[in-house]
């Protein structure tokens, strides 16, 4: 029987997954100056940066660079939902459960949260 555990998702691939689901809130004007949008793309940014240079990490942290070139920064707009938010969210719940190994229960939110 084969095993049926999903296979673990690494730093890169995560970040990559982020940063294609963060597009549909970078193509909106009111979205790419938010600080949440920005502060998403830093986050991502970061975890780029800890990763080796290579040739799938580094045309990415160009491209989240160059998204972060936004002028004239605005605070929260408080949108509901606010996707940037909280896909970052979701982003760093994913980090913790990459980083303890205990997989999906650590990345899904609590009930209510």
């Amino acid at each position: 029987m084969p095993d049926e555990t999903p296979p673990v998702e690494t730093e890169l691939q995560r970040v990559r997954r982020f940063w294609a689901a963060l597009q549909p809130a970078l193509a909106q004007e009111q979205c790419r100056s938010c600080e949440c949008l920005q502060g998403a793309l830093v986050e991502l940014r970061l975890a780029l940066e800890e990763l080796p240079d290579g040739p799938e990490r580094d045309p990415l942290l160009d491209s989240i660079q160059a998204a972060r070139g936004s002028d004239g920064l605005h605070g929260c707009l408080e949108c509901t939902p606010c996707d940037p938010g909280d896909l970052l969210a979701a982003f760093y719940r994913a980090q913790a459960a990459g980083r303890c190994g205990c997989g999906e229960s650590c990345a899904k939110p609590a009930p209510n949260a």
